[in-house]
């Protein structure tokens, strides 16, 4: 920016320091019935309900505010009270009006200076949030607040950054919405408005030369992602203003076993791209992530040394994949090494422009990203036909290909062609096996390079449930009054054993073992204490994870003269598909698996098998299927019980076949194994 511009953008700045346009909106008297309301047909149950919400982004006038009325119905509902507001970073102080209406039309208003009223506190999980209270709050009370922020010199701008930075912050001093339409409760009406262009969009002239930067490119195209019902829609103005009005919007609803909430709630998202449609977005930022891939994957002198002394000796272009994996996962991940007192988000701008592949070798470290860069260089520098893979992780978010932007796209993957076959590797996920994916990468969406270019629609394989194995081997003595002793073996593969093998990398052994037997304790019947013997493995990720324990207690009961024990003593099933017949939310069961459940008890002197589940198969075409078998011998008897699930997305529309199908499994696994005494 010339400087005579400049100067003239700084002599507008003491402007946007003057108080900004107070949000409009006015207080409105309730309706009678809005008084007496005691409960919501339209949210039965509900502890809270908005009657209206109202959020504005106003970057002429430099401010965001909200405005909301809030019936409480029941004691939780008080929790509404509490209401947060953004932080600023400036001066900028927020405009705060409240007041809480009693449903005898009673009035008290929140009182005070700004500064008093402001709290800082955890709030929803999340630290140190900036929020008011609403005073004397009952069941039955309305609350109506309203709160304004300035935008001024000095704020953060959120989502936007600017090639002049610091300069921009200031000058700028705009926002970039994101509209959360569905919330932790009904609301009855919801309108939303978006003004995106600032004063200073639009310099003195009349030419325009404040310019956004995203992903390093210029970005001028204000854009936005919805989730939203066909019968909503979001209407944009000639002037480039967004309006959404909405009603009747249903409240969010947790379930166990869901993808991430933030990829299923109703939403808006705003963003600025250098591109105005998707197809051609994807088309340049495709070719700018494989030419920021190759810049860092470049074969030097170094890469090849060692690719060549790694490989040194292998028969197969599948062993040669398999040392270099091996070397690669052999290095310190830093993901592991630098905080091992918490797991690490990785995110896409990890590999830093200053950074090869070589100098990762060289510093025998790198994340989790610039690892799995440096085994895209080593194969390829190895001769082997190999490409990057950049997806969303699914433990944040599902890949949004209507949502133009790269910052979706968490986590590296390597695809090696092997005898015509593609194999997906994960080589900046640690102790993760040659050819497995973590559960987190299988499934997900995002950017691939293939011979004939990047694609953006393609999506890493599923885990099998061959390759994800949870199984419980049991070795019990019975004695006449059903108390039992013995041991019990668990082994783990696929990410059942990964989920360990990291923890054991973050944490110490003693945090592992406790954290191990208190999951185990969750599937044991109440009466049986595990004592833990030894971990087999641990730290050998191509090899079965075991775990061994001694078991001892109570698992037997006497009914006469008999003695009856569990079929099936381990509870292995989601309770959640049991107990609750309908679903809002898809299921996401993160990877198909196999759960193998064995014991063999030895019985009492003299006693033998009177009855025992018979030998079974239970399928369910497509999705899962369950085997049961019984083999008893002269003092004892085995019983096993497969489980294999082999889907992993299933829609609501079908969670009905779900409910049923584990109805039948329970029904299979409470079945008992009678023991009748010697007949004298």
């Amino acid at each position: 920016m010339p400087r005579s511009r400049m100067l003239q953008h700084l002599a507008l700045l003491p402007l946007l320091t003057l108080a900004p346009a107070v949000f409009a909106q006015k207080f409105q008297e309730p309706s009678k019935a809005e008084l007496q309301m005691t409960a919501d047909p339209a949210a039965p149950g509900a502890p809270a309900v908005y009657l209206d919400l109202q959020e504005t982004t106003d970057n002429f006038n430099h401010y965001v505010g909200s405005y909301a009325r809030i019936k409480v119905l029941t004691e939780l509902g008080k929790e509404y009270a509490t209401v947060e507001v953004p932080r600023t970073t400036g001066q900028a102080q927020p405009i705060i009006e409240a007041r809480t209406i009693h449903p005898d039309g009673s009035i008290v208003h929140l009182t005070g200076k700004v500064a008093d009223l402001l709290q800082f506190k955890n709030f929803h999980g999340r630290q140190n949030v900036s929020v008011f209270t609403l005073p004397d709050v009952t069941v039955g009370s309305i609350l109506e607040y309203k709160w304004t922020v300035p935008l001024v010199g000095g704020e953060e701008i959120g989502g936007v950054t600017n090639d002049m930075e610091g300069f921009a912050s200031s000058a700028l001093a705009s926002s970039v919405p994101h509209w959360q339409v569905q919330r932790s409760i009904y609301a009855h009406h919801e309108h939303f408005f978006f003004k995106p262009y600032s004063s200073l969009d639009s310099s003195v002239d009349g030419s325009s030369d404040v310019t956004y930067i995203v992903d390093g490119e210029r970005a001028k195209f204000p854009l936005f992602s919805a989730r939203i019902p066909p019968t909503a829609k979001v209407d944009v103005s000639q002037k480039g203003d967004y309006t959404l009005d909405i009603r009747d919007v249903p409240a969010v609803t947790e379930e166990d076993h869901t993808p991430p909430m933030s990829s299923l709630t109703w939403h808006v998202d705003f963003y600025y791209s250098p591109y105005p449609t998707l197809d051609t977005y994807w088309d340049n930022e495709g070719k700018r992530w494989q030419k920021q891939m190759e810049h860092f994957a470049a074969a030097s002198d170094t890469i090849r040394a060692a690719a060549a002394q790694i490989t040194a000796g292998a028969d197969s272009d599948e062993a040669k994949a398999r040392k270099l994996y091996d070397a690669v996962q052999a290095l310190d991940n830093t993901a592991y090494t630098s905080r091992k007192d918490a797991p690490v988000r990785r995110a896409f701008h990890l590999i830093r422009e200053d950074r090869s592949a070589q100098d990762v070798w060289t510093s025998r470290s790198g994340s989790s990203d610039e690892l799995a860069a440096l085994y895209l260089a080593l194969a390829r520098a190895a001769g082997l036909d190999a490409n990057p893979m950049q997806v969303a992780d699914r433990r944040y978010r599902l890949f949004d290909p209507g949502l133009l932007s790269l910052s979706q796209l968490d986590s590296l993957l390597v695809v090696v062609k092997i005898n015509g076959k593609d194999i997906f590797t994960d080589p900046g996920e640690k102790f993760c096996p040659f050819g497995q994916l973590a559960w987190q990468h299988s499934l997900a969406g995002g950017l691939l390079q293939t011979a004939n270019g990047v694609v953006h629609d393609s999506a890493s394989p599923a885990i099998l449930s061959k390759d994800s194995i949870l199984a419980h081997s049991a070795d019990l003595t019975v004695d006449t009054a059903g108390n039992i002793t013995g041991t019990l073996k668990v082994v783990l593969t696929g990410p059942y054993a990964l989920h360990w093998r990291q923890l054991n990398a973050l944490s110490d052994s003693a945090e592992v073992q406790k954290q191990f037997q208190e999951s185990l304790q969750q599937v044991l019947p109440a009466g049986l204490s595990p004592d833990f013997d030894r971990f087999q493995s641990l730290d050998k990720p191509d090899a079965p994870l075991a775990a061994v324990f001694k078991l001892h207690g109570q698992l037997g009961s006497i009914t006469g003269k008999r003695l009856i024990l569990p079929a099936f003593p381990f509870d292995s099933h989601p309770s959640q598909f049991l107990s609750t017949a309908t679903r809002q939310n898809p299921v996401d069961m993160q990877y198909g698996s196999q759960q193998i459940d064995e014991v063999t008890y030895h019985l009492p002197a003299g006693y033998t098998v009177e009855s025992a589940p018979p030998a079974a198969q239970l399928p369910w075409p497509e999705h899962a299927a369950l085997v049961v078998k019984v083999t008893p011998a002269a003092n004892s008897v085995n019983l096993k019980r497969i489980l294999a699930q082999a889907f992993v997305f299933l829609p609501a529309k079908d969670y009905p076949a779900l409910h049923d199908y584990m109805q039948k499994v329970a029904t299979s696994d409470a079945q008992q194994l009678v023991l009748a005494p010697p007949a004298s």
